[in-house]
């Protein structure tokens, strides 16, 4: 008798489990902020943007244009003209900038220079340094945190530096 009981039960739950529908694909939108977070960005209107997304690159990327604008769950990712990437949160204040992963001619994937603007958004210390210490060396990255930029060289330095532009670190990554 416990082994009818035994089987019952697995037979239960074999139906059970494979009779059910996936309910996780049906976009309902309850696990969207999951799915939002991990890279699933939704696409929005370049009007829709925060006023101080609109400034910010008026005002550092002059001449560029935003080609794309995508909002995820804690940030908001906008692409420009010449393939830079600006990553700011949701109330439109500057986190991130990263180069094109594509080169010009739209092949392969290399370190692309980032913008001839990007020393707009880094202090003048902070620009000072790199200029003397890496001449030509093109910034692959360049990160806002709350208390420092960390700044990503092609030549695999990254170099950490206070909100005033003090170097804090120097590292390979």
């Amino acid at each position: 008798m416990k082994s009818f009981g035994k089987i019952l039960g697995l037979f239960l739950f074999a139906t059970v489990l494979f009779s059910c529908e996936d309910v996780f694909d049906d976009n309902s939108g309850v696990f969207s902020a999951v799915d939002n977070a991990k890279g699933t960005g939704t696409t929005i209107s370049v009007s829709s943007l925060p006023a101080a997304i609109i400034s910010y690159v008026s005002t550092n990327y002059p001449g560029k244009s935003i080609t794309k604008a995508e909002t995820y769950a804690t940030k908001i990712e906008v692409t420009l003209s010449d393939g830079t990437k600006l990553e700011f949160t949701a109330a439109g204040q500057f986190i991130e900038v990263s180069g094109s992963s594509k080169n010009n001619s739209g092949g392969s994937s290399t370190n692309t220079k980032v913008s001839d603007d990007l020393k707009a958004t880094l202090p003048k210390a902070a620009v000072d340094y790199l200029n003397a210490n890496y001449p030509g060396i093109l910034i692959v990255k360049a990160e806002k945190s709350n208390n420092k930029y960390e700044v990503k060289l092609a030549n695999r330095i990254r170099v950490d530096f206070d909100l005033a532009g003090k170097v804090l670190k120097v590292r390979t990554w």
